[in-house]
């Protein structure tokens, strides 16, 4: 096995340890930061708990509605063994009868969040889903009936009947750890609660043409140049002809596009604040050269640009942090209006 696909086996296997590790309610925090940055499509994320959760444990509403609109539920179950039938019908069960009740409409997916896996009856009826439906009606007086309500026992008859039968049993699904850790948007939690290094980002590719994002921060060292030269500048290519100017251009571009692909990667990669953390280590290390007094605004970009450099921030994405994305930095500062290279 090649030392790279070695090194991420262990990590997954490094996770897969501590997932299982966790306790019932860290396991449901966790599947919420999980599912909250999974899709798009849930407009809210919520976790219920306690005595009137009423079989919910993370919910995923895809509507401003709510509970009276389309909804997902998590059903997280940490044990030290596999999730079992009996177990699995009675959180169907509750979660169906509230719905009869009139607590909530009926979720349009269910899954169980069951880190150690399902035995294998339960998997066999989760795949079948006309035989879950068979197995909940069956086996309801002896796994749901005197379970879901202390001291009542619930028939399975009626509304509550008509509403097991018309529930859709294929919208029951199972979630295991090799589930959590084989999704790629389970990374920035996954650097949340137990650290993971997301690794090293791709590097920048400067393009021939100017792309749309540099436009301001460009314009700013154009300027820089044309000052500092006692001429303006037309463009950047103009610039690039430049003996003097030329090179230094290219060096200020490709910082700015190594800047770029680490914060693509990271964002992707890590929670935001990380990245967020990283950029203001890096703007409070320079601010100071920033805002000095300097002979002109050329001067100003390379004292920032040295000061950078020697910026030493922390975090988790700081060991990735080279010199190039430091300094590009301060040009997506440019961009973002925090710095203002001509003053």
């Amino acid at each position: 096995m090649p030392g790279a696909r070695r090194r991420r086996y262990a990590m997954s296997m490094g996770f897969h340890r501590e997932i299982l590790a966790l306790e019932d309610e860290d396991l449901e925090r966790f599947v919420r930061d999980w599912i909250a940055r999974k899709t798009s499509d849930y407009v809210e994320v919520q976790r219920f708990s306690g005595a009137g959760d009423l079989g919910r444990d993370i919910v995923g509403f895809l509507t401003d509605r709510r509970h009276e609109g389309p909804w997902h539920n998590y059903q997280c179950k940490q044990y030290g063994r596999t999730l079992a039938t009996s177990s699995a019908l009675l959180e169907l069960g509750k979660i169906l009868y509230h719905s009869d009740s009139g607590e909530f409409t009926p979720p349009t997916a269910y899954f169980f969040v069951a880190p150690r896996g399902m035995g294998r009856d339960l998997e066999k009826l989760v795949f079948n889903p006309s035989e879950l439906r068979t197995a909940l009606i069956d086996r309801w007086n002896a796994v749901c009936a005197k379970k879901i309500v202390t001291g009542q026992t619930i028939a399975l008859e009626g509304s509550l009947l008509a509403l097991v039968n018309a529930f859709d049993f294929g919208q029951v699904k199972r979630l295991t750890v090799d589930d959590i850790l084989g999704d790629e948007t389970a990374a920035p939690v996954l650097a949340k609660w137990f650290g993971a290094d997301p690794g090293p980002a791709p590097r920048g590719i400067v393009p021939l043409d100017v792309d749309v994002r540099e436009q301001l921060y460009l314009g700013q060292l154009i300027d820089a140049y044309g000052e500092r030269a006692g001429s303006p500048f037309d463009d950047h290519v103009a610039v690039g002809d430049h003996p003097e100017f030329g090179e230094h251009l290219q060096d200020q571009r490709k910082r700015f596009f190594e800047a770029d692909a680490f914060n693509r990667f990271y964002r992707d990669n890590t929670l935001e604040e990380d990245l967020e953390a990283l950029h203001d280590d890096v703007y409070h290390g320079v601010s100071g050269h920033y805002r000095g007094n300097h002979g002109d605004t050329l001067g100003r970009i390379d004292a920032v640009m040295s000061q950078a450099a020697a910026v030493t921030p922390g975090g988790l994405l700081a060991r990735h942090a080279r010199v190039p994305v430091k300094q590009g930095f301060c040009h997506h500062f440019a961009n973002d209006g925090k710095f203002v290279w001509k003053r």
